[in-house]
């Protein structure tokens, strides 16, 4: 048992439940996944990670809400009604993660990248997406409403019953690479989705 994460996710505790008054808001840094209790997973709201990674474990019912993160790695993580909400997440790789019922509305995602992941069932209302790459991914049952969708990279990867893709504010794919981009305009960009859409 860690003492000092056991000190510091308590002072991020009272930080929360005092709404900033006391304690001390959490930061981790180049922390895994393996050192942490499911108990501290479930206190990872509005904390600030670095470098840290997570390794073949479920995230169910996790709340990310307002949480920052950068430079991370998830690998082979499955994330059920997870609370993406306000979150801010910076140059950060998934790898075979599954997204089941996630909530990532107002999340921003910037410069990150997503292999052989799979979203099912999930919110991307009011979504913010910059600079990041899609690749084997499949998307099922996934809100598009509101969304802001710019450069996102797609390879090899599908859609099955986007909703509300008519809705979205903006989707500017890139179909070519991040060294030989080709952009598409967002009506472009809806109709490509509409053509790689599994009935």
């Amino acid at each position: 048992m860690n003492t000092e994460l056991n000190g510091i996710f308590g002072s991020h505790a009272e930080w929360l439940e005092s709404e900033g008054e006391s304690g001390n808001q959490l930061t981790l840094d180049n922390i895994s996944s393996e050192q942490l209790t499911s108990e501290q997973l479930q206190l990872l709201t509005d904390s600030i990670l670095t470098e840290c990674s997570f390794t073949d474990i479920v995230m169910n019912a996790i709340d990310l809400y307002h949480t920052e993160m950068y430079s991370c790695k998830f690998s082979t993580v499955s994330f059920y009604e997870t609370q993406f909400i306000k979150s801010e997440v910076n140059d950060t790789e998934f790898t075979e993660a599954s997204f089941v019922c996630v909530n990532f509305s107002n999340a921003e995602f910037f410069d990150c990248v997503f292999l052989r992941c799979s979203f099912e069932k999930s919110t991307f209302v009011s979504v913010g997406i910059w600079n990041t790459t899609f690749v084997g991914c499949t998307f099922k049952n996934i809100d598009f409403e509101s969304a802001y969708i710019e450069n996102a990279v797609l390879e090899d990867s599908s859609f099955i019953n986007p909703v509300n893709l008519d809705k979205a504010t903006k989707i500017i794919l890139n179909i070519g690479t991040v060294e030989k981009p080709v952009l598409l305009s967002h009506e472009e960009s809806v109709r490509w989705i509409q053509e790689h859409t599994i009935s």
